[in-house]
């Protein structure tokens, strides 16, 4: 028998859920499948999970051609910060000022 990873607790951002609300119901569903393998750790090669340059802070997951999930895990728990198109990564570049 197999060891199980944990499932990760979820915590979805404000950007996420615009942007997710935006989506058209086939987009939303990818977006379901993709972010249920994060949330399992069941990642796959067709995720190509990659940090995103040049701080390396966020994550990108790739939901199909177009869209990308931005994410960080952090101990325990994902947080899924935004869905965005392919072109708009580069705003996820930097790591977020100290408030």
């Amino acid at each position: 028998m197999s060891r199980r990873e944990p499932v990760l607790d979820v915590v979805w951002l404000k950007d996420w859920k615009a942007s997710y609300a935006k989506l058209t119901t086939d987009r939303q569903r990818a977006c379901d499948d993709c972010g249920f393998a994060l949330v399992k750790q069941a990642v796959t090669p067709g995720l190509r999970i990659k940090p995103i340059q040049p701080e390396k802070y966020y994550f990108e997951a790739r939901v199909n051609s177009g869209d990308r999930i931005i994410f960080r895990i952090e101990g325990g728990t994902i947080f899924f910060f935004d869905v965005v198109k392919h072109d708009d990564i580069g705003r996820y570049g930097r790591r977020p000022r100290a408030r």
